[in-house]
């Protein structure tokens, strides 16, 4: 009996691209069994996606998983899950989920304070609502970031209060080079990728960042100047340092320390307390259509802080359809 050389080698092809996606996704899966939920970074800004997909969003369900975080002198901030959402058309999408946190208090916070400690749990259940309009003259996105307070205040996973954020971001192609600005406004500072803060907070803010990427290929680059500019009461629940058994944590009293966060587990004050600024750097690498690694730094000008943040992320609708080779 003769077989087909060309068929069986195209079925054993499709076979082994078959297996490979099968094992990528179960490796994935085990990853993210650690949370319990669908969870998902909880990045706010709307950075890159006109220049990534430039005919917008691909329809259909979506599913990816990510861990990254970010490490400083004040402490160290991780998060791990998976998110889940869908596409409703190429201009529109939604996803929800609830990251996973592992937090641990620099050696330096806990030598002069026993209260500062380590922990791990589920953050905040949130939902986003995407907008992406790419254009030859001026991509645009947007992102609506809703949570319910649903993490462990005590941890400083959570405000206890629901909170919301809008981010837009505009840019525009020269070549490989794309100047970019984001424009976001909130009742909480959130973290970005650049920057996942040893403390959280609640308060009425303004944020904006600047740059400029630099997308050869698989490597890009950026570089960006940003500001928050809060207004009215703030309070900041740390990360770093637990409050004591007690059935509430709750400030001292109004504080103008901006690094209260590595002595209290709850602080509040004006807008200074949390007004910030500095500048970021990124180098990312994407080897393949699924897979996005990178390398972050911020330096706070206040805060007189320097973090370094890196992101493995693995986009599971890419590896799940199918390709022309």
């Amino acid at each position: 009996m003769k077989f087909n050389d060309g068929s069986a080698q195209g079925g054993l092809k499709s076979r082994i691209q078959w297996l490979r996606r099968a094992g990528f996704f179960c490796a994935i899966v085990l990853l993210s069994s650690y949370s319990p939920l669908f969870a998902q970074s909880p990045s706010p800004a709307a950075n890159g996606p006109t220049k990534d997909k430039p005919g917008g969003f691909t329809p259909g369900m979506t599913l990816g998983a990510k861990i990254e975080g970010t490490n400083s002198s004040d402490g160290f901030v991780y998060d791990l899950g998976s998110a889940v959402g869908y596409n409703l058309s190429r201009h529109f999408g939604v996803d929800a989920g609830v990251p996973f946190y592992f937090v641990s208090a620099a050696s330096s916070i806990k030598k002069n304070n026993p209260g500062a400690v380590s922990g791990i749990g589920l953050g905040t259940l949130f939902a986003d609502f995407r907008l992406n309009y790419p254009n030859p003259s001026l991509n645009y996105s947007s992102v609506l970031h809703l949570t319910a307070p649903t993490g462990d205040t005590k941890k400083g996973l959570s405000t206890g209060h629901a909170t919301w954020n809008a981010t837009n971001h505009f840019d525009h192609a020269f070549g490989d080079f794309s100047p970019f600005i984001d424009l976001g406004v909130g009742n909480t500072v959130m973290d970005t990728r650049f920057f996942h803060r040893p403390f959280i907070t609640f308060g009425y803010n303004a944020q904006s960042e600047g740059g400029i990427e630099y997308d050869p290929g698989k490597f890009s680059f950026s570089a960006s100047a940003y500001d928050v500019a809060p207004w009215g009461s703030q309070t900041v629940i740390s990360r770093v340092f637990r409050c004591s058994s007690a059935a509430k944590c709750s400030a001292s009293g109004p504080t103008k320390d901006r690094k209260s966060f590595t002595t209290a587990s709850v602080s509040t004050g004006a807008a200074d307390l949390v007004r910030d600024n500095g500048f970021n750097g990124s180098i990312d690498y994407k080897p393949v259509g699924y897979l996005d690694l990178e390398f972050d730094f911020n330096r706070s000008i206040p805060l007189q802080l320097n973090s370094y943040s890196f992101g493995i992320g693995v986009d599971l609708s890419w590896l799940l359809r199918p390709h022309v080779h």
